[in-house]
């Protein structure tokens, strides 16, 4: 996949073993089967002069799910790292639901996203007024959309910033995508090694929107000696 990091390998080389790690830039599509990868070091013994022999292998990064395991175990060894709704709740454990005292809008539907239907607002009204919501759809139900406005209420709501979290790229540029729309302020982390890699949301990007800030022209000579 587009970000993942692979490592050459090659044996016959004058000074023995060359190895390098890189980041998938390019995979193969409709037009060829080719796959780019941007190396991390300079190629200077890089064996330019061959094309057989090299064996690739996956580069495993932990990242996440050390992190994952980190707040297992500050979970188990912390009750007051959550709130104790969401803490026994995790762990299935009997526990009055809490409703919050809050001033819903007048009106649903978000500035920019469709219009909601019955259940999407149901769902949107749900949510608003508790610590904790699962929502549920086959697809084309129009969750995105849903979560984008759930977002933007929550905004409104609490004049904070919202973390907005999902399980892959493709979802995030998505969401990103939707809550923009809205008119609010969006900005899309992702990791080092994405930043090269196209994005249906490229303006949202973190390392994008600092590269437009006025007065940044020391960040700009730094990234064009990146570049170089």
């Amino acid at each position: 996949m587009l970000g993942d990091e692979l490592r050459l390998k090659h044996q016959q080389t004058v000074e023995g073993e060359w190895s390098c790690v890189g980041s998938v830039i390019k995979i193969p599509d409709n037009h060829n089967d080719e796959i780019g990868i941007e190396m991390r070091s300079k190629a200077e013994n890089m064996p330019t002069d061959t094309r057989t022999n090299f064996t690739c292998e996956f580069v495993w990064n932990s990242t996440s799910f050390d992190r994952m395991h980190a707040a297992l175990r500050l979970l188990g060894q912390d009750e007051a790292c959550v709130s104790q709704f969401i803490y026994h709740k995790l762990l299935g454990h009997e526990i009055d639901d809490i409703i919050f005292k809050v001033q819903l809008p007048k009106r649903f539907s978000a500035p920019g996203l469709p219009e909601l239907n019955h259940s999407q607002v149901q769902a949107v009204k749900t949510v608003l007024q508790r610590p904790l919501s699962l929502i549920q759809g086959p697809p084309g139900t129009g969750k995105t959309v849903t979560s984008a406005t759930i977002v933007y209420h929550l905004a409104r709501q609490t004049g904070g910033q919202v973390l907005v979290c999902a399980p892959s790229n493709i979802a995030v540029d998505q969401l990103a995508e939707k809550i923009h729309r809205t008119g609010l302020k969006v900005v899309r982390l992702c990791a080092k090694s994405r930043e090269a890699l196209d994005s249906p949301v490229p303006y949202l990007a973190l390392h994008n929107q600092l590269k437009a800030l006025h007065g940044a022209a020391e960040l700009h000579k730094l990234q064009q000696l990146k570049v170089e």
